[in-house]
């Protein structure tokens, strides 16, 4: 009987180091979206516009097209020990995306405390008077509340690891498996 609880014991010693860096140990990756500027231009006058009498549109209180472009960054950080490999990055399908964004290079690990810059822009057009119009220096877009993101890699034993990011909350989850509603992504 001891000499079968000595070969148990042995064993779970030597089991546990194993067990610890297939599942538990992981590269830990943050997500976080910093603003980095933007415009507000104007692109002619909007079809809602009344003409009066003379065949005019009162410039004061004429509706307006305007381009509204705000540009983040996306700064992905290692904050482990552990080099995480094919990392890969995934809107929330229900929610708003970049019109442009620079890719990230699934073949390039990201090694401890590496840190790497995605360049994005979003961009949408408003119809409004130019008092009205939206300030992109203080205001965000009512969208973004619906903006999330999912990062996806592996650790150095081939597990699969994710960081879920929700812009509203300003939060980094780390789960083990992937949301239901990036499943189809």
């Amino acid at each position: 009987m001891e000499t079968l609880l000595g070969f148990l014991g042995g064993l779970l010693i030597a089991l546990v180091p194993y067990v610890w860096k297939k599942y538990i140990s992981r590269p830990e990756l943050t997500i976080e979206i910093i603003k980095d500027g933007g415009s507000s231009a104007p692109k002619g006058l909007s079809h809602k516009n009344v003409v009066n009498e003379e065949g005019y549109i009162d410039s004061h209180t004429a509706i307006r097209v305007f381009e509204l472009t705000w540009r983040f960054q996306i700064k992905i950080t290692n904050n482990s020990e552990l080099t995480a490999f094919y990392p890969e990055l995934t809107f929330n399908p229900n929610g708003p995306k970049f019109n442009l964004m620079d890719k990230l290079n699934s073949l390039q690990p990201i090694k401890p405390t590496e840190t790497i810059v995605l360049k994005a822009e979003y961009r949408i057009f408003e119809e409004k008077t130019g008092q009205e119009r939206t300030d992109i220096g203080r205001q965000m877009p009512e969208e973004f509340e619906q903006l999330g993101l999912l990062l996806t890699y592996q650790s150095p034993q081939k597990t699969i690891f994710h960081t879920l990011f929700a812009f509203n909350e300003k939060t980094n989850k780390f789960i083990k498996r992937k949301p239901n509603v990036y499943k189809n992504n």
